[in-house]
């Protein structure tokens, strides 16, 4: 037996833009509570049997990218393939259920600290990054609720450079963290449960790691080839990495302890 339970407009509302990988993120402080983005984020308590809209348009909603329509006489594609301005990295603080970051593919950064009430778009803050480059991951912090990483990935403009940021302070300041040595457009960082000065990082030639809060970086061999690691997570009882990979592959980096006690 199975329910449809995806967001329907109400009557007088705008068509939902949901991105081919819609993102579906489970709190990580309030068991049973579940975000799910489109232009706007959604939350629900009850397993998608009611969904609240708690937030406005975080895309820049920006006409000139909402044009898949206008096919010249081509069967417009169904399947959201070509949507644009969506929302497509959420992340909740274990720490504070009111914090809540959201990336979308247009470039913005949303934060808010009071479960959706109010929104501070963050991009103006983040120096470095082109206007518009897509929010590929958030992760947030288990050592802080102000504390949040984020990649961005502009390979669709041609743009190979591994954006890789950190913010300490709730998005006041960012700190790049992805220098020399790191190849491949970045999609994805994991910061470690135990050890806060490990991380994680998905790029489009495999997975590289940081002993010191991101300053410098190593690449992760072993059996794992040079492949595109689009997602990271660490399991919370057995301590394994587990990598997935463009293609349906999965790694699994057995019991992290002994990277949680390398020091410099």
């Amino acid at each position: 037996e199975s329910q449809d339970i995806k967001p329907t407009p109400k009557a007088g509302e705008p068509r939902y833009r949901f991105n081919w990988n819609t993102p579906i993120h489970l709190s990580a402080s309030e068991p049973g509570t579940m975000y799910y983005g489109a232009q706007f984020l959604f939350r629900t308590r009850d397993k998608g049997a009611a969904w609240e809209r708690i937030s406005p348009d975080l895309t820049t909603n920006d006409p000139a990218k909402q044009k898949q329509a206008e096919s010249g006489g081509l069967t417009l594609d169904n399947s959201t393939a070509e949507n644009h301005c969506t929302i497509y990295a959420i992340a909740s603080s274990p720490r504070d259920p009111g914090v809540i970051w959201v990336g979308t593919d247009d470039g913005n950064v949303q934060l808010t600290r009071d479960g959706g009430r109010t929104w501070t778009n963050l991009v103006d803050r983040i120096e470095g990054v082109p206007r518009g480059t897509w929010v590929s991951s958030i992760d947030a912090s288990r050592s802080a609720a102000g504390t949040a990483f984020v990649t961005f990935d502009g390979h669709m403009t041609g743009d190979m450079t591994p954006y890789t940021y950190v913010t300490r302070d709730f998005g006041a300041t960012w700190t790049s963290l992805a220098g020399p040595g790191v190849k491949g457009y970045a999609h994805v960082i994991k910061q470690d449960p135990v050890n806060p000065n490990l991380l994680f990082l998905g790029t489009e030639f495999g997975l590289w790691i940081s002993l010191d809060g991101g300053r410098q970086w190593g690449q992760f061999k072993g059996n794992l080839p040079s492949v595109a690691v689009r997602d990271l997570a660490i399991h919370p009882r057995d301590h394994d990495l587990i990598v997935a990979t463009h293609g349906r592959g999965l790694y699994i980096v057995d019991d992290l302890t002994p990277l949680r006690a390398v020091t410099a």
